[in-house]
């Protein structure tokens, strides 16, 4: 149970017996544990120094468990923050100093590419950019590490080609995404599959080209190379249009009329502006035809617009999206 807090065997057992019994001196617990005396002065020491055990005249005695483990937790998460830090420093050193010398590593098939880009994702620090575009793999499905990752703090950009956007749950599939975090574009036609982490590794991925081969994937190092994909990246994002979706629990509601933009709003005028006909944004957002027709003739008429092109003006101008 505690050895996940660099305790042994031995540590374990005489804290835990220290927490139901009484206090004791080395030789009274050694029965207790089954243990030497030597072996417990050994364990009492490591424990006082782990603030777990105090000894006072020769008898050690329990720390409260509450306020012990808490300090020991704290001190593991430092100790191993400490080694990830040095871990970098470490393998920054082994890497050639010249840039041009590249490490290109091939992954083949969708577990291995999967497995790559989880590992890829946690191993980022403070950004990920992407670029996500047909055709895919798998169903839509949920990506618990980049809402972990998001959580801890590191940003996440990413231009979803608007073909994309078309699949039954995408507009949701992003919603949840966008709601924690994640800063969501769409352009009409997206390059590749791209992820970059920290402008200092990059994952590209390819399709199957024919029903013989499977997908496969690029992890590529080096300043050159992820320059000029972070530059990609960049002039995509530019020219994309920027994407904003609800939380997937937010209740589409049939609205009055407004001045301002509802939630649901937002959603179709994001959706609309990417490209998609209304009846693909009534569909990813669950609710009818009539209703995004609706709207937008409401919106319109707030706005004074008489086209859905000074509609877009009148957003553009106004910072709606």
């Amino acid at each position: 149970m505690l050895g996940a807090f660099g305790l042994s065997e031995l540590e374990e057992k005489v804290y835990l017996e220290l927490v139901r019994g009484s206090a004791g001196t080395a030789a009274e617990l050694a029965p207790r544990v089954a243990a030497t005396v030597a072996e417990l002065e050994h364990a009492l020491d490591a424990l006082t120094r782990a603030g777990l055990v105090r000894v006072v005249a020769g008898r050690a005695g329990a720390a409260p468990p509450d306020l012990a483990i808490e300090s020991l937790l704290n001190q593991r998460m430092r100790e191993l923050q400490e080694a990830r830090v040095g871990l970098w420093d470490w393998l920054r050193q082994q890497r050639p100093a010249d840039p041009m010398d590249q490490d290109v590593q091939l992954v083949v098939g969708v577990p291995a590419i999967m497995q790559a880009f989880d590992q890829f994702l946690r191993g980022a620090q403070e950004e990920v950019l992407g670029f996500d575009r047909p055709p895919y793999a798998a169903v839509l499905q949920d990506n618990p590490t980049e809402i972990e990752m998001l959580g801890r703090g590191v940003a996440f950009r990413v231009v979803y080609d608007r073909r994309g956007l078309e699949r039954p749950g995408a507009a949701a599939h992003i919603g949840r995404f966008v709601a924690a975090g994640e800063q969501a574009r769409v352009a009409a036609n997206v390059p590749g599959k791209l992820a970059v982490a920290d402008r200092r590794v990059a994952l590209i991925s390819f399709p199957a080209r024919a029903d013989s081969t499977e997908p496969w994937a690029l992890v590529v190092r080096g300043a050159t190379w992820v320059e000029v994909l972070v530059a990609l990246f960049t002039e995509v994002w530019d020219r994309a249009t920027p994407l904003r979706l609800a939380p997937a629990s937010e209740v589409v509601d049939d609205v009055e009329r407004q001045s301002t933009p509802t939630l649901v709003d937002r959603q179709i005028l994001s959706l609309l502006m990417t490209g998609l006909p209304d009846k693909a944004v009534a569909s990813q957002l669950g609710i009818s035809l009539r209703t995004v027709q609706r709207r937008l003739r409401q919106l319109m008429d707030a706005t004074g617009s008489a086209t859905r092109m000074q509609l877009g003006w009148f957003i553009a101008r106004h910072d709606w999206l």
